[in-house]
């Protein structure tokens, strides 16, 4: 799932760099070294095409081919039965589909869409993504003249591509600013999420790692995952994995493997923080 038209996309660069986009910072990570995670404050003031343009001028990467993932700040997602139309005119449809659940003028808007599990009584469903158009013209404007975009996805579908294809999992990923996210993903492919309020203090730094208290979040997930299989039908995921803040991941760890007799695996590290990885998995996409 992208929101690039294909009118805006020129031919292909020789290597990329995968860029998450967020209101206060952009990360970035260059394919030709993952390790390192490349950040660049948004100044007060300072319109994100502006400092996308300057960041790839501080980088020297004129030339490269950029997949840049967006935050929830820039799109938003709606749920909904499947049209009963051909797939191949879906896209086309979809502004009209979303016309009543959208507060704008559906011309200045861009639709996107992917195919969720059948809801309960067995109906299609699908996920809608809408993004202002005007916004993202202009990055494609800033940067298209030095650099190629390959593809502009968003950040919680760019996330499924850090599991390996085929496999099942449950994602644990924590952002600074935003509510813990429970993501289900199966051959890439975002399933299901579910937002667990109550944990913006993973983020403080302040709080000892000794007063947080579990309980709750284990509640939940317990809760988010009857809800998933029992009334989804989805299938359990075979392995958990934590995008989350490194001084709370080993607490967590501990908590999940004594209640559900899993370890789960960690995808972030002391280069790789929660923030960086939609840049990651975006730079996954356009690699696939």
């Amino acid at each position: 799932m992208e929101l690039l038209p294909r009118w805006l996309k020129p031919n292909r660069a020789a290597s990329a760099v995968g860029i998450y986009l967020t209101p206060t910072s952009l990360f970035a990570i260059d394919e030709q070294d993952t390790a390192v995670v490349i950040e660049r404050a948004i100044g007060q003031g300072e319109a994100v095409p502006v400092a996308l343009k300057a960041m790839i001028d501080e980088q020297a990467w004129q030339g490269r081919r950029l997949s840049l993932a967006l935050s929830r700040h820039w799109y938003q997602q709606t749920q909904l039965e499947k049209p009963a139309i051909p797939n191949e005119e879906l896209a086309q449809a979809l502004p009209w589909c979303m016309r009543e659940l959208v507060n704008e003028p559906i011309e200045n808007l861009l639709f996107d869409y992917i195919d969720l599990p059948p809801g309960p009584a067995g109906q299609q469903r699908i996920a809608v993504y809408t993004s202002q158009q005007e916004a993202l013209a202009r990055l494609v404007q800033a940067v298209t003249p030095i650099c190629e975009i390959a593809t502009i996805g968003v950040d919680e579908l760019a996330v499924a591509n850090l599991l390996a294809p085929e496999e099942r999992g449950l994602l644990l990923h924590k952002l600074p600013g935003q509510e813990l996210t429970l993501t289900f993903i199966h051959q890439r492919q975002w399933h299901f999420s579910r937002t667990i309020r109550g944990f913006q203090a993973l983020d403080d730094e302040q709080m000892s790692v000794d007063q947080f208290v579990f309980d709750n979040l284990l509640l939940e997930l317990q809760r988010s995952i009857d809800f998933a299989v029992g009334q989804l039908k989805l299938i359990a995921p075979d392995n958990w994995y934590l995008a989350l803040p490194q001084r709370v991941t080993p607490a967590i760890t501990d908590a999940i493997s004594q209640v559900f007799d899993i370890k789960p695996k960690s995808l972030t590290s002391d280069r790789l923080s929660p923030v960086s990885l939609p840049a990651l998995g975006i730079l996954k996409e356009s690699q696939a």
